[in-house]
């Protein structure tokens, strides 16, 4: 460990009471170094696969990520591993004294991305969340702006309609209209303050964390690969402090929608000499509108057991509701970013929309002219569901708002298109014709390719993808294909346990569940394809289950049986 005004100098050349100006620093050595001392520190056995930095990088670091000794001061020796047990670091004399009975002790390496060699994992998840995070503020800062324009132009309105009105009445009721056009301006003036209120803290944890996200590039740019691990650490609670905030925010009502509107008195027209106001000003605080995807919980996951990660023995499925839906040939369905539940009924045009507390909220139509579409979902954002028309004409993808309950957008496809999944700005198809077809979102759903080495007609059969892979769920050969993006096969799985596979969809480990509907279960397969088990059985009431859809940012499982009947889990 180093200051600022130590790094200045060689830490060799002062042992020799010389001053020389330091051009790099070792952090395993931590000692800087000038130009003489960093070349034969280049050659030296013990010292020449050190990693250097310039002093100008090394200055750019954190104070706390400088601070992080790499010596053990008990042994001397370096500090190879992590001990979860006591959460602190250890030596190898460390490891086989203090430590020798702790089970969780981890090599320090195994959490660096080998393909970089400085590059900490953990790091990126901590970007991701903040990228998040950011992307949240910036949402509910562009939502409380709406809301302030919207709530002006709303107060506009109804000064027009109080002229209006006025005009009709006799000079008498001046004073009463006085009185409510100064009670609107203030109730506006109140929200208004307190939506800039919110905005203002909202702007203060933007700033804080591009200040982080500034920080977390400079580590991952010049910190030692010890270093990255231990600021990983601080860097979490820093930015789960922030989520917290803005977590605490939404949960406050700070991000719930404002709304005013004008009422006349009934009994304006026919007793306008016994009226005592003018009218009343309704302040409506609704459901707001827009909806944050906090994950800070995942960003936290790094220090769990590394073998827990790769295990599904350990999950498990709760039932929180029963949705009596009432509609046969449910074949897709989703969680909505606010938690409603979305169902599509087969063929029929129709999606039904529950709210998150399994109370029946709305029937939509996707296509306004008379048409039967309707065989899969796919979430787009939060707000957007796109839905493929299955074996129907017309041969179109639809992007459906679940806010505005209109279809925003239509794609023209070539082909029959029923299991559908939608990531990076791709959507991926199971077609009747052309096997798994890849289209480009942003260009009108131009074709990127034709995925190689799967069967070439996919009619009925299901969807699912992650940044690196696509599942497919064939319940014509009673299997589960993992390709790469190439088309590759990685894996494939096939057992008895799991029999004519439809619904398919991903958990954030990148576990894979699938509904079969004629084995009467829910599995979930492992993101190697190596392990396999039943979650959900025909003894938990689960029959001909179709349609599945698992919310990342929840951790809860939507099923539906092919008699319109659901089942929302929560897993663990």
């Amino acid at each position: 460990m180093a200051t600022n005004e130590s790094s200045s100098f060689c830490g060799i050349c002062q042992c020799k009471d010389i001053n020389k100006s330091a051009e790099e620093y070792c952090p395993q050595c931590e000692v800087a170094l000038c130009g003489d001392c960093r070349d034969n520190h280049k050659i030296s056995k013990l010292s020449k696969s050190h990693q250097t930095i310039s002093v100008d990088n090394y200055t750019k670091l954190p104070s706390f990520i400088k601070q992080i000794k790499h010596n053990c001061e008990e042994h001397d020796l370096v500090l190879e591993f992590f001990c979860k047990s006591h959460d602190s670091l250890c030596c190898k004399l460390c490891s086989i004294s203090c430590h020798k009975e702790c089970k969780e002790i981890v090599f320090i390496e195994d959490f660096i991305t080998p393909s970089t060699g400085h590059q900490s994992v953990a790091l990126d998840n901590i970007e991701k969340v903040l990228k998040d995070l950011e992307t949240n503020i910036c949402s509910a800062i562009k939502d409380r702006n709406r809301n302030l324009t919207k709530l002006r132009e709303q107060n506009r309105l109804m000064t027009e309609q109080i002229k209006e009105k006025r005009r009709q009445i006799n000079t008498r009721f001046d004073h009463l209209e006085g009185a409510l056009r100064k009670k609107a301006s203030a109730l506006e003036k109140e929200y208004c303050q307190k939506i800039q209120e919110v905005i203002a803290k909202l702007n203060k944890e933007k700033k804080k964390v591009d200040e982080i996200q500034q920080d977390v590039k400079t580590v991952k740019k010049f910190a030692s690969n010890l270093q990255i691990f231990m600021g990983t650490k601080a860097f979490q609670k820093s930015v789960s402090t922030k989520e917290i905030n803005v977590k605490q925010l939404y949960n406050n009502g700070g991000l719930n929608n404002v709304r005013m509107e004008y009422t006349f008195n009934e009994k304006l027209e026919g007793f306008m000499k016994k009226l005592k106001t003018f009218g009343d000003i309704k302040v409506d605080i609704c459901e707001n509108h827009v909806s944050l995807s906090l994950k800070g919980d995942k960003s936290a996951q790094m220090f769990k057991s590394i073998s827990g990660a790769n295990s599904i023995e350990n999950i498990n499925a709760r039932l929180v509701h029963q949705v009596e839906v009432g509609r046969r040939a449910i074949t897709g369905c989703a969680v909505s970013g606010t938690g409603d539940m979305l169902f599509l009924q087969s063929y029929k045009n129709c999606l039904i929309k529950y709210a998150h507390n399994s109370k029946f909220h709305s029937e939509l139509h996707i296509n306004t002219a008379p048409s039967n579409i309707g065989y899969d979902l796919a979430v787009v954002d939060s707000n957007t569901v796109a839905v493929s028309n299955g074996g129907n004409y017309p041969l179109k993808i639809y992007l459906f708002d679940m806010n505005s309950a209109e279809t925003r957008q239509v794609f023209d496809l070539d082909d029959f298109c029923y299991g559908l999944s939608y990531h990076n700005g791709s959507f991926i198809c199971c077609t009747n014709q052309n096997g798994i077809k890849i289209f480009d979102k942003s260009e009108n759903l131009t074709t990127l390719q034709i995925l190689p080495n799967a069967p070439g007609s996919l009619k009925n059969t299901y969807i699912t993808s992650n940044e690196n892979f696509i599942f497919h769920s064939n319940c014509h050969d009673n299997s589960v294909v993992c390709y790469d993006y190439r088309g590759q096969v990685q894996w494939k799985y096939s057992n008895s346990l799991l029999r004519k596979p439809y619904g398919i969809t991903l958990d954030y480990n990148s576990n894979i569940y699938v509904a079969g509907t004629d084995s009467n279960n829910i599995v979930v397969i492992s993101k190697d394809g190596k392990q396999a088990k039943e979650l959900i059985g025909a003894s938990d009431g689960i029959s001909n289950p179709g349609a599945i859809y698992f919310d990342q940012t929840k951790n809860v499982l939507l099923v539906t049986k092919y008699d319109g009947v659901a089942f929302l889990y929560d897993v663990t």
